[in-house]
């Protein structure tokens, strides 16, 4: 059963969250949340929210400044210039994840939800054109569902190099 967006909620990641029982399946996402994603706020390499329902942590994310490089061929698809600027700004899913009791009930979506509409917000004072994931191979096709495609300059390694225009994804609501 699909939980409402209505019953989440979304809050920095602070000390007075109880964190314990939160189990992805994953155990580097377990990991990164308890015991790594207070270290890498306090030298400003992420920023990390808790998506709670009924004040159970059910999801997390961490977001981060990017910039991706676009090829020769995408900057002329999308821009009409081969020689427009070679990166462009983002906004970086650096981490997500659902806990197990949760997965496939909307919390995922909900959250990548969330950081567009951060990435948006962000993008009314300062550049920010995409909002990039380096996704699991297996979770790749759950973001082309939510819009994002493919980068063909792809430096993730094992994962997949993805992107969201924000331009595009906003053109529907102007």
């Amino acid at each position: 059963m699909r939980i409402s967006p209505q019953e989440l909620t979304v809050v920095a990641l602070n000390k007075g969250l109880d964190l314990s029982s939160f189990d992805c399946g994953d155990s580097d996402l377990n990991e990164f949340l308890k015991k790594d994603a207070f270290g890498h706020e306090e030298k400003n390499i992420v920023k990390t929210y808790v998506c709670l329902n009924q004040n159970n942590a059910v999801g997390f994310f961490s977001v981060c400044n990017d910039a991706i490089k676009l090829s020769k061929q995408e900057r002329q698809s999308e821009f009409g210039e081969p020689k427009a600027y070679s990166d462009y700004p983002a906004i970086k899913i650096a981490r997500l994840a659902v806990s197990k009791n949760c997965q496939r009930k909307g919390v995922g979506k909900f959250m990548v939800q969330v950081v567009v509409g951060k990435a948006i917000e962000l993008s009314k004072s300062v550049g920010c054109r995409f909002v990039t994931v380096d996704a699991y191979p297996q979770q790749a096709e759950f973001y082309e569902k939510m819009g994002f495609i493919r980068n063909i300059e792809d430096r993730a390694g094992d994962n997949v190099s993805m992107r969201l225009d924000l331009v595009e994804a906003l053109k529907p609501f102007l």
